[in-house]
């Protein structure tokens, strides 16, 4: 796995790759378990200010973030449908308590879920796929889906497209502060946590 500073050195010294990196990260951390090994959300802002720096227009950013959400989702959603109620038997056992996790989120948000599912951490990969398994019907998941990806897409890119330069040179620090804040909120808030 590449290291965060290295993408974003390459993307400098590449900047016509910045949007096909910006829709490859986040369609690869919308897929079903390959999400939770590509933590883009803490990259994605750093691209959005090398995206900035080189002059892309912010909405031509945030549609390719956008663009790579809706389609590693659908992805997600589509397997998910294919397997059933099978998923089990598709998903590593070590994994089995994300969707566990995934089933109760859903359970409890309802079809509002596929928009909320994309802030919860693990969830984000998880949810369409479960949303599929669970036989969702497409005319209710993607109209959330299509509404919902901007809105996800905007806050993560705008933040480091208008943090301009800042953000760029204080990533490091930025992505400790991130880190520090996540394992925090996980740690007292986190919604994969087995209520008793």
């Amino acid at each position: 796995m590449f290291e965060f500073s290295s993408i974003l050195e390459f993307l400098e010294e590449n900047p016509n790759w910045i949007n096909s990196m910006m829709f490859l990260l986040v369609f690869i951390e919308s897929l079903v378990i390959l999400g939770l090994f590509t933590p883009a959300t803490l990259i994605i802002p750093g691209i959005g200010a090398l995206a900035a720096s080189v002059n892309i227009n912010p909405v031509v950013i945030v549609f390719w973030a956008t663009l790579g959400m809706v389609v590693g989702d659908t992805v997600s959603f589509l397997l998910g449908k294919m397997i059933g109620n099978k998923v089990e038997d598709w998903i590593p056992e070590k994994y089995h308590h994300y969707l566990v996790s995934a089933r109760k989120f859903m359970k409890k948000r309802g079809i509002l879920s596929v928009a909320l599912g994309r802030f919860a951490g693990p969830l984000r990969c998880t949810v369409p796929f479960i949303a599929g398994s669970l036989g969702m019907k497409s005319k209710l998941f993607f109209p959330i889906e299509v509404l919902a990806s901007p809105v996800w897409a905007s806050i993560y890119v705008l933040t480091g497209y208008f943090l301009g330069v800042i953000f760029v040179e204080y990533f490091t620090y930025t992505l400790i502060a991130i880190i520090l804040i996540a394992s925090f909120y996980t740690a007292y808030k986190d919604p994969l946590k087995t209520r008793k």
